[in-house]
């Protein structure tokens, strides 16, 4: 009861797409056609969507994502997109983490006074990078997990908007921008095909956050996302 009173309720919502464009406009100058467009693909997430207006690589990224709804048509298409969702995970990993871990590595060697340029290092300076080279492992497995998640809830999104198309209801698209992929998707699948769709990728998150090996849990999901062949 005191803890209650002395509680104050705060409600969080998500906030819709033309008031993130328009934080994105107004705030960080970008342009308001840009900023809808990453608004709508983060699905009203703030900070993923000044990326993909700023950065054309991370949108590069997310649109091949998107396309492998539509062409993972047999086992081996299944395989070989599991193994581009990764690589893309490892390519977003290595552009920023890379640079990162030196600078650290720089500053620590800096702090001991160490030469930077030497070939070997005394024993108490080796221990302290050896601890930071495993610190920045742990950061980088970590990190593309966490890739590799943002990269299934894009793709989970196609078939979120195939399901809307299949249902013709009014809910605007998440990727309208991609529209003739969704619609492929929506006309390959049933509603219920849809549905296991979702399913597998959820499974997939869940497995991997239980740190089921990436590529593992992708290749048993992406074998599920396969086209149904048309009769």
């Amino acid at each position: 009861i005191t803890v209650r009173a002395r509680s104050r309720h705060v409600r969080l919502r998500t906030p819709p797409v033309p008031e993130v464009a328009q934080l994105l406009h107004r705030r960080d100058g970008i342009d308001i056609g840009m900023a809808t467009y990453a608004a709508r693909a983060a699905q009203s997430h703030i900070g993923l969507a000044k990326r993909l207006a700023t950065d054309e690589g991370a949108r590069i990224r997310r649109r091949d994502t998107i396309a492998m709804a539509a062409r993972i048509r047999g086992v081996s298409d299944a395989v070989g997109a599991a193994a581009d969702l990764l690589h893309i995970a490892e390519e977003e990993r290595d552009r920023t983490l890379d640079a990162r871990a030196a600078a650290e590595k720089q500053r620590l060697l800096e702090t001991l006074g160490a030469d930077p340029s030497a070939r070997t290092q005394p024993p108490h300076i080796r221990a302290q990078v050896t601890a930071l080279d495993k610190e920045h492992k742990t950061r980088a497995t970590r990190f593309t997990r966490d890739m590799v998640d943002r990269a299934l809830v894009d793709l989970l999104s196609v078939y979120r908007d195939a399901l809307v198309v299949r249902s013709g209801s009014p809910v605007a698209l998440v990727n309208e921008d991609a529209r003739p992929v969704v619609e492929e998707v929506a006309h390959a699948f049933t509603s219920e095909g849809l549905l296991g769709a979702m399913e597998a990728i959820a499974t997939a998150r869940e497995r991997i956050a239980a740190n089921v090996a990436p590529l593992l849990a992708l290749e048993a999901m992406a074998v599920s996302l396969q086209l149904p062949t048309r009769r």
